[in-house]
């Protein structure tokens, strides 16, 4: 053993014929490294900001980084921990046989660097070959029509060597505390820990249940969009909590109560697959869990993703219903600006074909039934109401109306809201409310991020009337801001690139105006590159997880399976040898396999559900209003997933079959 050479050779021995165990490991990082070289080249690429959004993109890429190191970091500690068990009985024995502990770490030593060095070679080969197709992938999600270049990145190789060579070590450092603290009998005996019938916790089945619980009520009650995501978050973890809690104490509790039920429990195949899961449940509770949860994640996340990115027209257009928007305080500088533009149209042959011009005083309010009072303090949620205020002179105009008002009476418009009254009450002014089908092409009450009222009043001096009787503060507040704000909309003929330029010149212009006017001036064309940065990245980043999350619930399976497997070899054979003939072994099996597998992804499946409602008012944020898209994507996500996690069911139970090696 003093000859070096022994070592690697003696590594090299135990890992080929283990080539079943250490396979998927390898595969896991490849895949790792592969993903955090391309995301990291992404990231690292000046030509990424030559792309318009291009700053998006890049900080989505840093993001995902910083997500991808963290998950990388997980997922390889996690399947060691499976290879480590794989590997005590055969350690023990290398230490009976007179192998001390110090040669046995060297032996790792070596196993670990040819593991890191083949899978730090093939991942960042394999990074550089398809980060260049990731890259031209991600331009087509962006619908960005020149396709620019992605160099190799040596930073990136370098920082993805020294980030994985780290794990490795890690992985190493924790594989020899585990040897060097426990004699060759633990270590003999290593992998048949927690063989122990598990006891049913019900305290622990409680709080299983009322985290749950709780979770779902959270999720199905959420209604305004602005408290989807930090109630999602909450309700997820408690989800989380109770699927653990469930998984470890309440499965054993419910297969318990189904042994004590004799007409079910003493059938051959019922006794030899309950009795059999309720042996393994306690050391199958994490990974249960695991795959569950896993399997949740990837459904949201790449339903969600998908839904948003073939939503992303339909939230272009409801942010940008016009070709251009302007926005400023002072009125006298936009009859300047709408002057100065007519020659700017002129220049680059284009025509105003609709116009949409609107004087209107907002502010926010806090409502308690049917009284608004404006506050500094307006609070969340339903109580949070914004207030415009629109004269009906103005109103008719850019509407093309004819509309009248009877002394004490307003027109009433809201979206995101519905209100019921026919009365409404504003800083203690009461008005008769007369509700509007419509609004600059919008229904009545339609959904929207918040509520918003659209109430018009008979002329300025009603406005100013309902204003001057604001909250003290709020007026404190506003000394000094114009009162009165000018929103202009149009749409006008014209290509992209005629649109485009356009907008620069009015920009320019604007910029000549001496004026103290907040001014904005957006183009939807000019928004539309960085829309499909945003909406593009967000796909990008949710399939590149998914495919992660996927591959993290194909490993734990694949690793509960050969593990299991190994174990159940002498007991399936103990049940041959007491009179049970082969196939009455397989029927067992099957049901047995059937049972624990399909049920983290029926569990995932019944978590998708109640996460459907937050997911979708969370959609409302990012402008997708549909009904069906997110049903749609959802379901298309469920189906695929299902046929892969059937396949992989289907690849995974061969190897335990193999294992087991039963008579027919």
């Amino acid at each position: 053993m003093r000859k070096l050479g022994f070592y690697p050779k003696l590594a090299v021995s135990n890992l080929l014929p283990n080539r079943a165990t250490y396979s998927p490991y390898l595969l896991a990082c490849v895949v790792c490294v592969v993903t955090f070289y391309t995301m990291l080249s992404i990231n690292n690429n000046a030509g990424v900001q030559m792309l318009r959004g291009g700053y998006i993109i890049a900080g989505y890429s840093a993001m995902g980084t910083v997500l991808l190191a963290i998950f990388c970091s997980i997922l390889l500690f996690y399947t060691n921990s499976f290879l480590i068990k794989r590997r005590k009985k055969e350690l023990g024995l290398y230490s009976i046989l007179g192998m001390e502990k110090a040669n046995i770490g060297i032996v790792m030593l070596f196993e670990t660097a040819f593991m890191a060095m083949v899978s730090l070679l093939l991942g960042l080969v394999s990074g550089a070959l398809l980060s260049r197709l990731l890259y031209i992938i991600l331009q087509r999600l962006l619908k960005y029509p020149v396709l620019i270049d992605l160099p190799f990145s040596w930073s990136a190789m370098g920082i993805s060597a020294v980030f994985f060579g780290a794990i490795f070590l890690l992985t190493l450092l924790s594989n020899l505390r585990q040897v060097h603290t426990v004699n060759p009998v633990e270590l003999m005996a290593g992998a048949k820990q927690g063989e122990k019938e598990p006891r049913a916790s019900w305290i622990l089945t409680l709080i299983g249940l009322a985290t749950l619980i709780a979770g779902y009520v959270m999720a199905i009650r959420v209604e305004n969009p602005m408290d989807a995501v930090g109630i999602f978050l909450v309700a997820a973890l408690l989800v989380i909590v109770g699927t653990f809690c469930l998984f470890t104490s309440g499965s054993v509790a419910l297969l318990k109560a189904l042994r004590h039920n004799k007409q079910y429990y003493y059938h051959p195949r019922r006794f030899i697959s309950t009795s059999g899961m309720i042996y393994r449940m306690k050391q199958n509770a994490a990974g249960l869990s695991a795959i569950c949860i896993l399997s949740c994640m990837v459904l949201v996340t790449v339903s969600a993703t998908v839904a948003l990115y073939l939503g992303a027209d339909e939230a272009l257009e409801r942010r940008f219903p016009r070709d251009f928007t302007m926005s400023l305080n002072d009125s006298t500088d936009a009859e300047q600006l709408m002057n100065g533009m007519a020659p700017l149209l002129a220049q680059n042959g284009m025509e105003i074909t609709y116009l949409h011009d609107i004087t209107y005083a907002s502010y926010f309010t806090k409502r308690s039934g049917d009284a608004f009072s404006s506050t500094t303090d307006y609070g969340t949620g339903a109580e949070m109401a914004s207030f415009q205020l629109i004269p009906l002179d103005v109103y008719n105009r850019a509407e093309q109306k004819n509309e009248t008002l009877a002394p004490g009476e307003a027109l009433l418009f809201c979206t995101g809201t519905v209100y019921e009254g026919d009365t409404l009450t504003l800083d203690g002014i009461p008005y008769r409310v007369r509700p509007l089908d419509t609004y600059y092409g919008t229904a009545y009450g339609d959904d929207g991020v918040g509520a918003s009222y659209l109430l018009i009043l008979p002329d300025i001096a009603a406005i100013e009337a309902a204003m001057a009787v604001r909250d003290p503060a709020v007026l404190e507040r506003e000394v000094g801001k114009p009162p009165y704000k000018r929103q202009i909309d149009f749409d006008t003929t014209g290509s992209a690139e005629a649109k485009l330029a356009f907008s620069q010149d009015v920009t320019d212009y604007a910029g000549t105006i001496s004026t103290s006017a907040t001014f904005s001036f957006s183009c939807r064309e000019d928004e539309r590159d960085e829309w499909y940065a945003t909406y593009g990245g967000i796909l990008f980043l949710g399939i590149y997880f998914g495919i992660l999350f996927l591959l993290a619930t194909a490993l734990i399976i694949y690793y509960k399976q050969i593990s299991e497997g190994s174990d159940d070899a002498g007991r399936y054979e103990i049940l041959q040898k007491v009179g049970m003939s082969g196939s009455e072994v397989k029927l067992s099996i099957n049901s047995q396999i059937l049972s624990v597998f399909f049920l983290p992804l029926g569990a995932a499946l019944i978590h998708m559900l109640f996460a459907y409602n937050p997911i979708n008012r969370a959609m409302m944020i990012f402008g997708i209003y549909s009904k069906h898209l997110l049903l749609l994507a959802t379901l298309g996500t469920v189906i695929v997933y299902a046929l892969i996690y059937a396949l992989v069911y289907k690849g995974t139970a061969r190897a335990y079959y193999n294992l087991v090696r039963m008579d027919a």
